[in-house]
């Protein structure tokens, strides 16, 4: 632990967040004193703890407890993206990049480990048997002991990061994609997302996994001619599976002797509106309907 003046710092790390509202952390450091010393390298760049330090200047001090951290250039980006993930409010799309190139730089550091494992049935000879372990299993773990993630999680996230070409990160960053939707998007190939997102990020989830099947068959082309993204059609197909529904429903509460006159009041009058919007006696078509179903039973 050492102190360095606050002017000799550089705050040109690309992982810092400057300019964010530091007021409570200013009212936290004016009552207690800095309490996590701000990491940094041997050259004063700032690794981890830019609010920290922020916030300091913002009080007037002219110094700081600092830790050094001797590492190499790789080793530094992961300080700085794990004091991120653990301390910062990011996006869901900008963890899920930090997610995705902490486990880049971990397995370029870690790129096998091995661990021996012994039991005791086994010879001294096969006890000396290694195993390896893939780093990005550990990797998951640890990262999701310091997030509070599950393993399942993070790697969905990383997942995504890797496989949604620039335009679906752009829809999600704008609003127009659902994590869900997403999901479905990048099981396609980059290109077939950059050829079909226009026409697919519309849709429901539902749609969207139809969509991924037939373009996995038959093409992002044929799956774009095959697949209506009307709003108002997906609605009306909507609209026409529930009563495809409710009719059922009737019919099964008349098998059990419920008539419709039984309904309340309330409901009576929302079929008959229904009725009215649709221009169609439905609920009398589906009455004769039970009748025969009766007939022939």
């Amino acid at each position: 632990m050492e102190t360095r003046k606050l002017s000799e710092l550089k705050a040109t790390n690309p992982y810092l967040r400057m300019g964010t509202d530091v007021t409570e952390l200013e009212k936290s450091i004016g009552t207690l004193g800095l309490i996590a010393p701000l990491v940094i390298s041997p050259d004063n760049v700032i690794l981890a703890g830019a609010r920290r330090y922020q916030a300091m200047l913002n009080l007037g001090f002219s110094e700081a407890p600092v830790m050094v951290v001797d590492k190499n250039e790789l080793e530094r980006e992961l300080v700085s993206i794990d004091e991120n993930l653990v301390r910062k409010d990011l996006s869901k799309l900008e963890i899920e990049s930090h997610l995705r190139r902490a486990k880049e730089i971990y397995t370029e550091l870690n790129p096998v480990e091995e661990i021996i494992t012994k039991t005791e049935e086994e010879s001294v000879e096969a006890a000396d048997a290694k195993k390896e372990v893939l780093p990005a299993e550990k990797f998951l773990n640890m990262v999701s002991e310091k997030t509070g993630l599950s393993p399942k999680q993070i790697h969905e996230a990383i997942n995504r990061d890797e496989m949604a070409a620039s335009v679906v990160k752009e829809a999600r960053r704008n609003g127009e994609l659902s994590l869900s939707q997403t999901n479905e998007i990048v099981k396609l190939k980059k290109e077939e997302q950059e050829i079909a997102i226009e026409h697919i990020k519309e849709l429901p989830v539902r749609d969207i996994k139809k969509f991924v099947k037939l373009a996995k068959v038959h093409g992002v082309e044929e799956a774009i001619e095959q697949t209506p993204n009307d709003p108002l059609m997906n609605e009306f197909l909507d609209i026409n599976s529930n009563l495809k529904k409710l009719v059922k429903k009737m019919k099964q509460l008349k098998l059990e002797g419920i008539e419709y006159s039984e309904f309340p009041d309330e409901t009576q009058k929302l079929f008959s509106q229904l009725m009215e919007m649709t221009g169609e006696d439905h609920f009398a078509h589906s009455s004769r309907d039970m009748e025969m179903d009766s007939i022939h039973q």
